[in-house]
Order: structure tokens, then C-alpha cells, then sequence
């Protein structure tokens, strides 16, 4: 089954070790433009500058985003700022943190490694969600660019036991440690001794892995992969660009937190909002709040009954919020899923935003927290509906996965993530 390899990572230097938190950021594709500039700015040698560089202005073919980061790479490389560990090892890494929904104190424990990449079909790594083409064009111009892997993509595996992190925490030496701006405690550590690195090894061999989050990037290193191959003679089969590096869970952790990923729509359709609202209450049993009672519409939202599909609906012309229960039949897989039914029943008959629009328009934005999506709606007023979610537990994701389904894309969002730049990869 998988085929989990120890690696030598690309690390900050030792003597970098305690301006780690200055030097690392979160996941690429939740970072925005103004962060962006921030962590630019927060130091010479932040891994943004690597991960998601700033474009020259102009921007060139010979000289853009992407010639930046080799450029900066070869000089931290070059200044032994960043290093390459001279044993392989896998990585145990925790997040501490507090949850966004309940405020309970969770710890992830999980670690870093590289896996074997493998196409879908093979049946050992299994997607859950679908992709769309514009992210991976980006990072494909980044791997071809560094030839490195500066972040993780995050997978689970079966473990109801935790043998695995068991295994590595009692081997486990101290690397680095910071909280990022969320709050959230990242340790990373380091496990060397041969004998834990086999057992565990052996123990993937009868695992199947699932993605949590890093689906474009998977599929971006799959064609990366190829690439590297189609310019060699005789492909080594073993060679770094044949794996990639990932964080591994297991998803039994009942400290894993999965929230859910709330759309904003700004057109309300060619109807209007009156006739969006009219064909709505055809589809559901809609109970009404003013936009004071927040609190009240979360509460009732999170805690309905979740054999029924309900979705809520921030409206901005009417300052409404609407807890929806859809008239629709339940069923297996991505058919017990909201965001299934957001996008079957509401999203594509009543506003026209179909999967196939969605992939190659800018119909939808995206937002994890709920107080955002009421703010933008209601007091920004940049969008004029605003469609909540309830969270999915982890393992809905093996459900559907083992049954070839796919949810619409961002059905879920892992938190917290693991930073970038706390252990990285040459490929």
C-alpha cells in the first residue's frame, strides 16, 4: 500500500532557531495579498519569499515570480540560512490550539514524511474533493522554477490505536517551536533512530491515505513528476521527485477540527433577491432572524438535526438570516453531505452557479469563519447572500473517498494547518 520513505529535510539553520516564528508562514493558497506583503516584509529570509514570492514589477518570462524565489533559494542556500538535515528522519509535529467552534483545547499529534506519489487509479492515496486548473499552473511554475517542496500536503491515515505517533514521540528529538498569529503552537521534532524509522515504514505498507487538504498540489506533483521523468533517459525510481512530502494524521484524532467552508455569492441572479427568496422557500422550511440574532441563527444552525440537510442563508437586502431546511432525501456518500445539496438544490437551479461555471468563473468566494461572512454581508455589503455550512467530521472524508465520490470543491477546512517552512524538501 503506501510507501512511506524518512527524508534528510531543508531546514532553517540552528542558529535561526528561536526567529522560527518569523521565518514561517501558513499554507499558500489561504494567504493574502496584504499577509503576503507582511511576511515579505517581516524578514529577509521569511519562506514566503520561496513559497509565494512577490512579482517583479515588470513581470517577465525572464524575470518574474518564480526566477525570484530560485534566486532567493540559491542565496539562503548559499548563506547556509537554510541547510539540508545529514540524517533522514521523519518528523513529529503537534499543533496545540484552541477550537474555533467549541473553545476546547485540542493537540494534533501527527508528523512529517515523504510518500510514494501514485495516481488515483492505484487506490492508495484517495482524493475527496475536485480541483480546478489555475492553482496548479501556478505551482507546477514554482516546482519547475526550485525544484523544492516547501510545504506539506496534509493526508490522514487509519490508526485507531495511534501506534505510529506512539512509535515516533517516544524517539522524538526537539527541532523547532513557535505560535503563530492564530494562537496555535507548532512543534516540530525529529526521529533517527533506524529501528522506529523501519517499524513504522512497515506499518504504512498497510495503510491507505486520504487527502485532508493539498489536492491541487498532489495533482501538480504528479505532473511534476512526470516532467522530471520525460527528461531523463532511465528514470530513477527511487529519485525525490517520485515522492512528496507530506503531514500525516490519523483520523481517528478526536482533536481533529474540521471546520466548515462558507460561500459568498455577490450576483443573487437574474430573479433578484425576491425571486431567489421565492424559489427558496419552494425548497425548504426556512426559519427567519434579523441580522442582531447572530448568535441565536450560529446556535441553531450547528445544532440541528443532522439527519436533515440545513444550510443557512445570510441576506443582505433584507438583513435576514435564514436557517434552511432543504426538502431533500438524505442519502450515502457526497448525498449526506450539505455542501452537495448547497450546490444540487440552491446554488445551481436558483443562481445558475454550476460546477462548470464554478470551475472556470469567479462566482464563489470562500470564508471559514462565520462572523466574517455575516460582516462582509452585512456591513461591508460586498456580497448580497452569504450561505453557512455545518462542519463534517474527518472521517465522512473515508466514506466518500472509498466510494470513488468527490465532494464540491472546499467541502472542508483542516485547522489548524501545519506552517510552511518548518521542515521542507529538494526534489
Amino acid at each position: 500500500m503506501a510507501d512511506l520513505i524518512p527524508f534528510n529535510g531543508l531546514v532553517y539553520a540552528e542558529s535561526l532557531k528561536s526567529a522560527i516564528g518569523n521565518l514561517t508562514t501558513p499554507p499558500y493558497d489561504i494567504i493574502s495579498k496584504e499577509a503576503q506583503k507582511g511576511f515579505h516584509d517581516k524578514h529577509p529570509d521569511n519562506v514566503i519569499r520561496l513559497e509565494l514570492p512577490l512579482p517583479p514589477d515588470p513581470e517577465t518570462p525572464e524575470s518574474n515570480r518564480y526566477t525570484r524565489a530560485r534566486k532567493d533559494l540559491d542565496r539562503m542556500l548559499a548563506a547556509h540560512v537554510l541547510t539540508v538535515d545529514p540524517v533522514p528522519a521523519l518528523y513529529p509535529y503537534t499543533m496545540t490550539f484552541t477550537d474555533p467552534l467549541t473553545g476546547n483545547a485540542r493537540k494534533i499529534r501527527g508528523f512529517v514524511g515523504r510518500i510514494r506519489l501514485e495516481e488515483w487509479e492505484k487506490k492508495i492515496v484517495y482524493p475527496h474533493e475536485r480541483t480546478l486548473q489555475g492553482p496548479k499552473e501556478d505551482r507546477m511554475a514554482l516546482f519547475k522554477a526550485t525544484a523544492c517542496s516547501f510545504s506539506q500536503i496534509y493526508l490522514l491515515y487509519p490508526d485507531a490505536s495511534r501506534e505510529v505517533v506512539s512509535l515516533l514521540s517516544a524517539k522524538s528529538v526537539e527541532r523547532f517551536r513557535c505560535t503563530d498569529g492564530d494562537g496555535v503552537l507548532h512543534e516540530l521534532g525529529a526521529v533517527t533512530d533506524s529501528a522506529v524509522l523501519k517499524e513504522v515504514v512497515d506499518l504504512f505498507r498497510k495503510k491507505s491515505l486520504y487527502i485532508a487538504d493539498g489536492h491541487h498540489r498532489y495533482e501538480t506533483y504528479l505532473a511534476y513528476r512526470n516532467y522530471r521523468r520525460s527528461l531523463e533517459v532511465s528514470p530513477d525510481p527511487n529519485a525525490p521527485y517520485e515522492f512528496v512530502t507530506v503531514f500525516l494524521a490519523a483520523m481517528e484524532d478526536e482533536n481533529l477540527s474540521v471546520l466548515p467552508t462558507h460561500r459568498l455569492v455577490r450576483n443573487p441572479g437574474s430573479d433578484g433577491i425576491s425571486g431567489f427568496l421565492d424559489a427558496l422557500a419552494a425548497r425548504a422550511t426556512i426559519t427567519r432572524m434579523p441580522k442582531s440574532d447572530g448568535d441565536r441563527f450560529l446556535t441553531e444552525l450547528r445544532h440541528s438535526d443532522p439527519r436533515e440537510t440545513v444550510i443557512g442563508v445570510a441576506v443582505r437586502d433584507t438583513e435576514e438570516l435564514l436557517v434552511c431546511r432543504l426538502n431533500v432525501t438524505r442519502g450515502e456518500g457526497v448525498k449526506g453531505l450539505d455542501t452537495y445539496w448547497l450546490q444540487e438544490a440552491v446554488l445551481s437551479p436558483l443562481l445558475s452557479i454550476t460546477p462548470e461555471r464554478i470551475r472556470t468563473e469567479d462566482l464563489l468566494r470562500y470564508d471559514k469563519s462565520d462572523r466574517s461572512v455575516m460582516e462582509k454581508v452585512f456591513v461591508a455589503k460586498e456580497y448580497a447572500l452569504g450561505f453557512f455550512i455545518r462542519p463534517v467530521s474527518a472521517k465522512v472524508i473515508e466514506g466518500v473517498s472509498q466510494r470513488g465520490e468527490l465532494m464540491p470543491q472546499k467541502s472542508t477546512y483542516f485547522y489548524p494547518k501545519p506552517l510552511t517552512g518548518m521542515v521542507m524538501a529538494k526534489l
